[in-house]
């Protein structure tokens, strides 16, 4: 299957609401955080379920990185990632710049993989931010063959960065117009 095929397969508009889902989880997450039931609405199977949707799209992100070895823009991105998990793990103790070249080594995709299904969840919204920071500034991993799509995405996490998305009422009213967004971008 070539990468155009690939890119068509996935439907923007629904990547779009799974990234406005985990944001809103993570504005709820440190909202919840306060609450004295915090320990039971960690507990419940719709937080779980989110929690497990959070872990899904990182570990499809990092084996979309892992894919193709060849892609120069691919390695950059994976190099880039794992230099920010060594940071937020404290994973080189403070010594990242003398690891630096052995990145992929020390840290393999079996860690990764490890890591990112026993993290702590402040953790996991890190690389979550992260991963929508290098789809927004860098090429695209997510639609390497389709210019159109990558803009749209662009535009959208533009959107979603922008001063104006403070609250989950914000990011609500931004899902409540993906539809009217997305024909702004294309027309």
């Amino acid at each position: 299957m070539s990468e155009e095929n690939e890119d068509s397969q996935v439907d923007i508009r629904e990547l779009f609401f799974d990234i406005l889902d985990l944001v809103k989880f993570e504005l709820k997450f440190y909202r919840y955080k306060e609450s004295p039931m915090f320990e039971r609405i960690v507990k419940t199977r719709v937080f779980q379920n989110k929690l497990q949707k959070l872990k899904d799209f990182i570990s499809t992100y990092f084996e979309i990185m892992y894919e193709n070895k060849e892609s120069p823009i691919n390695q950059a991105a994976l190099e880039a990632q794992l230099e920010n998990i060594a940071r937020l793990t404290n994973y080189y103790n403070d010594l990242s710049n003398f690891y630096k070249d052995s990145t992929k080594n020390l840290i393999t995709k079996q860690k990764i993989l490890e890591l990112i299904e026993y993290s702590h969840i402040e953790t996991l919204f890190l690389i979550f931010t992260n991963i929508l920071d290098w789809e927004h500034y860098k090429s695209s991993l997510l639609f390497p063959a389709d210019k159109n799509k990558e803009k749209l995405l662009k535009e959208f996490l533009n959107k979603l960065a922008s001063s104006d998305i403070k609250e989950i009422e914000d990011v609500v009213d931004l899902e409540i117009s993906i539809d009217k967004f997305i024909e702004g971008i294309t027309s």
